[in-house]
């Protein structure tokens, strides 16, 4: 991905600085004149920025459901352990209980 990036920017530079003429830009009621190669480098870098915030806000709500996902695992494990817990508890009743009804069977 970064040599892709790399060669992306290099085309930019290389067609920026072959459109070199000054340029007019309007934008509602401003009006300017630049260098292409300003304007082409500025609209780059602004989709640049664009397209990492974007990134980034999708990556949040990526990371917010892999949190809530963790706490419901977590519950999960922690239901599961209980429940072990208390079917050992069970085994463990009914292994005394059937003990119990061999010696005082043998009695």
């Amino acid at each position: 991905m970064l040599i892709l990036s790399v060669i992306f920017l290099l085309l930019i530079v290389i067609f920026a600085v072959q459109n070199a003429q000054i340029v007019p830009i309007t934008f509602m009621a401003w009006s300017l004149s630049l260098n292409l190669a300003l304007v082409v480098l500025g609209s780059a870098s602004i989709g640049v920025i664009i397209g990492a915030l974007w990134s980034w806000l999708r990556g949040m709500q990526t990371r917010g459901r892999l949190k809530e996902l963790e706490r419901q695992l977590e519950a999960a494990r922690e239901r599961n352990a209980t429940l072990e817990r208390a079917m050992n508890d069970l085994m463990n009743q009914r292994a005394r209980s059937e003990s119990s009804e061999q010696e005082f069977g043998e009695l």
